[in-house]
């Protein structure tokens, strides 16, 4: 395991204004809730067959003062408000193939933005108008945003179609150390409602272990994308779906996705 040294910790970004209703998935009932130093994260219910599944977008603020926006979620007026008090949105990102309900309604809020595709999804869904494709190799391309390391997960494949699953990138801001993933690792709370704790116990017992043994079709593959994640110097582990992770997060990180050990979040 990477054993660079921690820097002193930054203060939290600044909450957001603008209340909304408060859920298991957005307790604080803010537009955007602060992570860490420039770090906002955009907790919203996510409704699946009648349960709260919740999603989370993560707002970066990069070193030119412009946002970077990971995995959107729907846009209205008061989180345009908000994000305009932040900056210039630059970059809007679709981390997998899943994550694409609200990117064609950034690009076109958006204009001067670049849309990110996970590789392959541009071809898969042509009508959005995705700009670019995230790197499938380790070399950013070159208006892609230093601070922002990514790995591309390419070692999935569903069984007979021979095809990706979620084709999906996880990524690094390397001065939050807060790693960035969609849906290959998530988080779930005891304390979320009775529904979602029945989707967190279909995930963890049923899911999980499917993805691993059947969904990851090149083992060795896997063990190396996950050591270059190991590379980097992260203290925080942001998921799309479930709480924030920011004690022992490196650990629980590989034990998830390493040995399917599920992390005790209350």
């Amino acid at each position: 395991m990477s054993q660079t040294a921690t820097p002193a910790p930054q203060q939290a970004a600044p909450a957001r204004r603008n209340a909304r209703d408060k859920t298991w998935s957005n307790p604080k009932g803010l537009d955007l809730t602060p992570i860490k130093h420039n770090v906002w994260g955009a907790e919203r219910p996510f409704i699946w067959n009648t349960i709260d599944v919740g999603g989370r977008m993560t707002v970066i603020k990069l070193e030119d003062g412009s946002l970077w926006v990971h995995s959107p979620v729907e846009l209205d007026p008061a989180l345009q408000q908000t994000l305009a008090e932040l900056g210039p949105v630059r970059h809007v990102v679709s981390p997998n193939y899943e994550h694409v309900k609200y990117a064609q309604q950034w690009i076109h809020a958006y204009p001067d933005a670049t849309a990110w595709a996970c590789p392959g999804l541009k071809d898969k869904k042509p009508d959005i108008g995705y700009d670019r494709t995230i790197g499938t190799t380790a070399d950013a391309p070159a208006d892609w945003p230093r601070e922002i390391g990514f790995v591309w997960l390419n070692c999935e494949r569903v069984p007979v179609l021979n095809q990706a699953f979620f084709s999906e990138v996880v990524f690094h801001h390397e001065p939050s150390q807060c790693l960035l993933c969609t849906d290959v690792y998530w988080n779930y709370p005891r304390s979320a409602p009775p529904k979602t704790q029945l989707w967190k116990f279909g995930m963890d017992v049923v899911y999980l272990p499917i993805y691993r043994n059947l969904l990851v079709a090149d083992a060795r593959e896997f063990d190396k994308l996950l050591a270059r994640i190991d590379a980097w110097n992260f203290n925080t582990v942001v998921p799309c779906h479930g709480r924030v992770v920011m004690e022992a997060a490196r650990d629980k990180f590989f034990a998830f996705l390493r040995r399917g050990v599920i992390g005790d979040q209350p």
